[in-house]
């Protein structure tokens, strides 16, 4: 702190020491501290204090631990879609597996007729995953239609 206000002023550090240092009564006695006074028109004084505090150890204090808050850590959303356990195409629960695409602009390309009903879920949901049974990642692998109980 003395190092910065030599700096600040352009003085030496044995100087600011002795411009501001000060001592006080406490409640253990007089202590030497640095102390800087502002006056104010019509208020009290600002104090700032650097020191002049007991390093006394006290016995008789109660230290009361209090623990930290739990870190929760969130899943992401395809974790929770897996946890579910059921293909979200047809509410199987068997044999699931995960659909991914590049992009979500694979899923818009010109010329499609018909968009099939897991591209309008994904583009729906704008998520590039879709968990599905087995049935019918094959299904959407080898073009097939695949019907989709969810709305």
């Amino acid at each position: 702190m003395l190092k910065t206000l030599a700096r600040k002023h352009a003085s030496t550090v044995a100087k600011m020491a002795r411009s501001y240092k000060t001592t006080i009564d406490t409640p253990d006695g007089r202590r030497t501290c640095f102390q800087v006074t502002v006056p104010r028109d019509g208020r009290k004084p600002l104090i700032a204090r650097f020191g002049g505090l007991p390093l006394k150890r006290k016995r008789t204090t109660v230290l009361t631990d209090r623990k930290p808050p739990l870190a929760t850590a969130q899943r992401n959303e395809l974790i929770h879609r897996l946890l579910a356990d059921r293909c979200e195409m047809c509410e199987g629960r068997t044999g699931l597996q995960v659909h991914h695409v590049r992009k979500l602009a694979d899923l818009n390309k010109p010329g499609q007729p018909e968009r099939s009903p897991w591209i309008q879920l994904m583009a729906k949901r704008k998520r590039k995953t879709l968990v599905v049974c087995e049935r019918c990642h094959q299904d959407i692998h080898a073009g097939r239609a695949t019907t989709t109980t969810r709305k």
